[in-house]
């Protein structure tokens, strides 16, 4: 009994779980600093229900249910998987199911990357300008750390529209429920994932949200954009080099993530509540960034070994051919 009585005067000393307060998760008995509502957000009557805790957990539990409910036990591939599983050994004569997209589902899929372009570019162009008038009114280091909190006017607001565009991503995954394919575990982790942990960074004003804000935008502005042109029928070039452009984002982030939690100066992030938030984020993209370095190797390292057989065979035959 003792024992329990010493465990919990230590949850009520430094981790007090008071699930009462709406925008806590857990609540430290000091100050976590929790972010204000930004102005001139759209809905601002919504606010509190949108960054109230139980929203994103619950959404992303669904949003798993519904994977492991509708995920189909043998999905349909779209064409560039079956081109990248065709250039493995042994697999020329296996049939494998190609899905089709109705000239609907075409134009649902081109107006979704197309709205998720358009977000992205507008979230980096106002990140960017964000950055430049902090830069041109305080030091590097100012507003890296955001010393007299000017810049979370500007970041607040972003990292809002950024946490709620993670709800709106799993449309993502709705889409391939659709045409009949498998949401993969990286598909699946990455969704649920998002919503939490951009959650806890806009709730408990997490700084260091600017990597993730700023680095992700420009990212996903590119890469939607590559989809959007894919869905009716383009074929622009450098599909594997989105993949590896997502990969270096995770680790610039998460090396800047790292420096903030034990590098930075003293009294540049020093709240409980962002410090929290940050090492979820860690605890998030690091699996997340081996199921992306697992996808690029599937994807893309058979059609390399494909191509340098290709190319030995060629080369083999030429020197044959100069030998007789």
């Amino acid at each position: 009994m003792e024992s329990i009585q010493i465990l919990k005067d230590l949850g009520s000393k430094y981790l007090n779980l008071d699930f009462e307060d709406d925008r806590h998760i857990f609540k430290n008995t000091q100050d976590w600093a929790i972010a204000p509502q930004p102005k001139g957000i759209l809905y601002p009557e919504y606010h509190d229900l949108l960054v109230n805790w139980r929203t994103p957990f619950i959404v992303a539990a669904l949003y798993v249910l519904m994977v492991v409910l509708l995920n189909p036990k043998q999905g349909k591939v779209s064409r560039v998987v079956a081109a990248a599983n065709a250039s493995k050994e042994g697999s020329k004569d296996k049939k494998q199911e190609l899905s089709q997209s109705s000239p609907a589902m075409t134009a649902l899929v081109f107006v979704h990357n197309t709205i998720l372009c358009v977000y992205s570019a507008w979230t980096f162009y106002g990140m960017f300008f964000a950055w430049k008038k902090a830069l041109s009114t305080h030091t590097f280091i100012e507003a890296v750390c955001d010393t007299d909190g000017t810049f979370w006017t500007s970041l607040g607001y972003y990292s809002y529209y950024f946490y709620l565009s993670k709800y709106y991503e799993i449309v993502d995954t709705i889409i391939i429920l659709l045409k009949g394919r498998r949401s993969s575990l990286l598909q699946t982790y990455h969704h649920a994932g998002a919503i939490i942990t951009m959650y806890m960074g806009y709730n408990y004003r997490a700084h260091p949200i600017w990597i993730f804000t700023t680095f992700n935008s420009f990212v996903h502005t590119i890469m939607y954009a590559y989809y959007a042109a894919t869905s009716v029928g383009l074929k622009p070039p450098g599909k594997k080099y989105l993949t590896s452009m997502q990969i270096t984002q995770f680790w610039v982030g998460t090396s800047l993530a790292f420096w903030y939690e034990i590098g930075a100066p003293s009294g540049c992030f020093s709240n409980p509540g962002s410090r929290f938030a940050i090492w979820t984020v860690l605890a998030y993209v690091f699996p997340l960034i081996y199921l992306f370095t697992a996808f690029a190797r599937k994807m893309y390292g058979n059609r390399v070994k494909a191509a340098q057989a290709a190319k030995d065979a060629k080369d083999a035959k030429y020197a044959m051919k100069k030998e007789i």
